[in-house]
């Protein structure tokens, strides 16, 4: 009963941790007070028509960047590029995903540094050649050393070090493209107008649609274009400051549509971040389906446990009419085997723990392009497992004893 209750325990906690870490809040402390900016600039109706794209063009990123409105706002885009060390030294220079995007960018999403902090507004307007490093970053390119004010080699050019993030995993990633919510953090971020300063462009990295042809092959006419890559979040603390950022975002489509844009319709959105997830799928309906046919394996599990528990209480028929015909009541005969089923339940549920642990360690192993922290059981779920393992076992062990708990006496002092 033990091995049959911690392999159903095991299986349904394997797939429901990988569920839960996918589906929780990743910035609990402020996820209602972030929105994604999504604008139609396109002239047709986009999907169903109720849908944005959940990227807007630069020239209206520029526009956006000069409010005031928001607490926070973050454009964001990402680029590759290679990196490597200033002096040649022993360090191996390699291809690095880069994150570019706004100072705003480590306030709003709350990112803890083990060194130094961002780069400032004026950095960021002034295109400064500065980064942050995450923490695997600067432990590959720096031994993990305070590199604050060190240089290092970003591509042909030369950019100096003023942070370094400690570990910092959220889950989802929200942040970024739906496709890539549950994958590490980049290697290393600088400022979204560095990238643009110098002409840098990824395009297998962003989501990048374009309704209208740039009118050449330069960057300038792609910046200009209506292809939408930007990615843009804002932080609006209460509903008046909502308000006042979507008269502000709708006064500019209509501004827009004045001058030959904008011309299917004025429809703007700003998307809560939990809604942003919902919209974008993040948390795929094949991870959900997986959590019910474990369930349901541990149903099944938990039905032939429940047949050896009856076979084992009609076993000691003979023990139960003696105890009845000395004084034992029909309650003390339940409490017993309600013990006993709870001595069998927690030993199951640990047990069951153990084989959690290792399908999720095989989880980790086969899907190695996702998250480890998806794989990772918190103290929560870890007494959830117990608990689920008790209970389950009282509750389907309640008929096996309630029909040990009828038998009569008479009946059974008969055959002893």
């Amino acid at each position: 009963m033990v091995t049959m209750i911690a392999i159903g325990i095991g299986a349904t906690m394997t797939t429901y941790t990988i569920s839960y870490m996918m589906s929780k809040d990743p910035i609990p402390s402020k996820s209602a007070q972030l929105f994604q900016v999504q604008l139609d600039s396109m002239d047709e109706i986009y999907g169903d028509g109720k849908i944005l794209p959940y990227t807007i063009t630069y020239q209206d990123t520029q526009v956006l960047l000069d409010s005031d409105i928001p607490k926070y706002q973050v454009a964001l885009s990402a680029i590759q590029q290679k990196i490597g060390h200033i002096n040649n030294g022993h360090v191996t220079a390699k291809s690095l995903k880069v994150r570019t995007t706004t100072s705003d960018f480590f306030s709003m999403f709350e990112t803890p540094f083990l060194y130094g902090s961002g780069w400032s507004k004026q950095d960021g307007k002034d295109a400064a050649q500065v980064a942050v490093l995450s923490k695997n970053t600067n432990d590959w390119l720096f031994d993990g050393e305070n590199s604050v004010g060190k240089s290092f080699k970003f591509g042909a050019e030369t950019y100096q070090v003023i942070g370094v993030l400690d570990s910092w995993n959220p889950l989802p990633k929200f942040y970024g493209l739906p496709h890539i919510a549950y994958t590490q953090p980049y290697d290393l971020f600088i400022p979204f107008n560095t990238q643009i300063k110098n002409e840098l462009f990824t395009e297998k990295l962003v989501s990048n649609a374009c309704w209208q042809e740039s009118t050449d092959d330069s960057f300038s006419a792609f910046l200009a274009s209506e292809c939408m890559w930007v990615i843009f979040w804002v932080e609006l603390p209460d509903k008046q400051t909502h308000d006042q950022y979507q008269t502000f975002i709708d006064n500019h489509a209509k501004e827009q549509q004045s001058l030959g844009r904008f011309k299917n319709r004025i429809y703007n959105k700003l998307v809560p971040l939990k809604q942003y997830l919902i919209d974008e799928e993040v948390v795929s309906d094949d991870s959900k389906m997986a959590v019910w046919l474990a369930v349901l394996f541990l149903i099944v599990c938990l039905l032939n446990c429940m047949s050896l528990m009856i076979a084992k209480f009609h076993a000691k028929a003979g023990e139960i009419g003696l105890r009845r015909a000395v004084g034992a009541s029909k309650q003390d005969i339940v409490t017993q085997f309600a013990i006993e089923l709870s001595v069998v339940g927690v030993s199951g549920g640990l047990l069951g723990l153990l084989f959690a642990q290792a399908g999720l360690l095989a989880a980790e192993q086969t899907y190695s392009y996702l998250h480890s922290g998806l794989m990772q059981m918190n103290l929560q779920l870890l007494i959830g497992t117990v608990l689920l393992a008790l209970i389950s076992s009282l509750v389907f062990g309640l008929y096996p004893i309630i029909r040990a708990s009828q038998m009569q006496p008479s009946s059974q002092l008969k055959s002893l």
